[in-house]
């Protein structure tokens, strides 16, 4: 179990899809630092000009970004190896819908156990949203023969169904169609998810499970070490879209005139409309490998650096819970893990992007 740097936590997710094997061929050189918005050569030899200027990273959140990306030492290793150990064995037999999505996260080589837990929390919780997306994610894992569980209800229709406003079941409905020879019908789904009104893959509000269940549990051992591994293991929460957005929207393998038409106007509302940071710049990059020409490029290559940089803001305005939960003084690490319950509320309340917002309009507030 590693211990990242927790203030760094929201803009680790918004680079976290360019280290996937299916989008590495769609990242900048460096996934830390937005495109450059050089002048892009048309046909006949014209430049076209950047649609508008560049936003700028803050230098120190490439420090944050830095310190982040290494496991840092911490006072807490030998309390939070205990933790894993004892929750592992606590979650072999969970017994409530909560539990049962925990134990999922540990399932990784296990596909069966882990669709078994998330059916149980799905069917248990069916308002959950998360839960309904965790197994649709877990279900599009193909197997022989197909899971019960998956095969007894499509369970990515039904998140489409039951979540209508939200675009990513609808464009991962379009992969699948993709996947079955269904050319016109991918284009199909892949315009209507252009147009939902929000995109959201439930990703922000894994802290508040993990922190829901760990805070009251009743075990000896510090409520900084619960918090600090209830943010370590969110953040190991896979981005389970990715594969089907590369293939769809950015595999050089080639894509009709319709789909990349349809996949332009998706990246633009993913990146303008998406919950998390991550899925807003995968949004970004998908509008500039489909831009029709070169001044809406410029323009996607612009919306990418902004998001970034808006994520990397948020890493600098929200509360420095990693340097509270190291401090010798109780009083401010008690304060630190007031902060953390703080965010992660926030966080499965608006969303990340739209929490980091508020953080950063009162951080100048002040």
């Amino acid at each position: 179990m590693t211990h990242p740097n927790m203030r760094s936590t929201a803009l680790l997710a918004a680079i976290a899809f360019a280290a996937i094997p299916a989008f590495a061929a769609a990242q900048p050189r460096n996934p830390m630092e937005p495109p450059p918005l050089a002048p892009v050569v048309e046909g006949n030899g014209a430049k076209a000009p950047p649609a508008q200027p560049s936003a700028v990273l803050p230098d120190a959140a490439s420090a944050a970004i830095g310190a982040a990306s290494k496991p840092s030492p911490s006072r807490w290793r030998a309390t939070l190896d205990r933790l894993d150990t004892d929750l592992r064995l606590r979650l072999l037999a969970p017994s409530d819908p909560r539990g049962h999505w925990l134990a999922a996260q540990f399932d990784l080589t296990d596909i069966e156990s882990k669709v078994k837990n998330l059916a149980s929390a799905r069917v248990d919780a069916p308002d959950n949203r998360l839960y309904l997306a965790s197994l649709a994610f877990a279900c599009m894992q193909p197997t022989r023969p197909q899971l019960p569980a998956c095969a007894a209800v499509d369970r990515l229709a039904d998140w489409a169904i039951r979540d209508a406003a939200n675009g990513v079941p609808t464009f991962l409905l379009g992969f699948r169609a993709l996947e079955r020879g269904q050319a016109d019908a991918a284009v199909a789904y892949v315009d209507e998810a252009a147009a939902a009104p929000r995109y959201d893959d439930y990703w922000s509000e894994g802290p508040q499970q993990w922190w829901g269940y760990l805070r009251p549990l009743a075990i000896d051992i510090d409520p900084v070490a619960k918090a600090k591994a209830a943010a370590t293991y969110a953040l190991e929460h896979d981005l389970g879209w990715t594969r089907a957005l590369h293939l769809l929207c950015a595999d050089p393998g080639g894509r009709s005139e319709p789909m990349r038409v349809a996949c332009a106007k998706l990246g633009t509302a993913m990146g303008e409309r998406a919950a998390t940071f991550a899925l807003r710049r995968a949004g970004a990059r998908i509008a500039e490998i489909d831009a029709a020409d070169a001044r809406s490029r410029a323009a996607a290559r612009v919306q990418s650096a902004r998001i970034l940089e808006a994520s990397a803001r948020c890493t600098l305005a929200e509360p420095d819970f990693e340097t509270a939960f190291e401090s010798p003084d109780s009083r401010v690490r008690t304060r630190g893990v007031d902060e953390f319950d703080a965010w992660v509320s926030a966080q499965a309340k608006d969303g990340e992007a739209a929490a980091c917002e508020r953080v950063v309009a009162a951080a100048r507030r002040r």
